[in-house]
């Protein structure tokens, strides 16, 4: 069995009829290019069969797998920090918070947002 679904001939077809290099979806060389541009068209339909391929459950479930099965052990091996790098952190440890910068400019909205971020990261108890 392929790990990836089957790819579909029409789109195949559609891929195979582009003269020339095919630019990336929504970059500034395909945007450049004509609508009825064969690169065009075929960048457009490669990136549909990438997000067919993500999104295909048996694909997903094999991506999970594998990188659980990565993961296993990683626990086992204590962290090692650098004497480098445990100096930078006593070093800036008592510079203010991004939510504290935006507070003394007068950011309101993006100091909310940067607590609310902060607590969706867990680095401080939600109130």
């Amino acid at each position: 069995m392929s790990l990836l679904p089957s790819p579909i001939p029409w789109a195949t077809a559609l891929i195979s009829a582009a003269d020339g290099p095919i630019p990336d979806y929504g970059s500034p060389e395909w945007v450049a290019l004509p609508d009825n541009d064969r690169r065009k068209v075929a960048a457009t339909v490669l990136a549909a069969e990438c997000w067919r391929a993500e999104t295909d459950p048996e694909w997903r479930a094999w991506r999970l797998r594998t990188e659980l099965e990565a993961g296993q052990g990683a626990d086992d091996e204590p962290a090692r920090w650098t004497p480098e790098i445990v100096a930078e952190v006593h070093r800036t440890a008592n510079r203010p918070s991004y939510a504290e910068l935006c507070d003394r400019r007068g950011e309101p909205d993006r100091a909310g947002r940067a607590r609310q971020q902060r607590r969706h990261l867990g680095l401080v108890p939600s109130a």
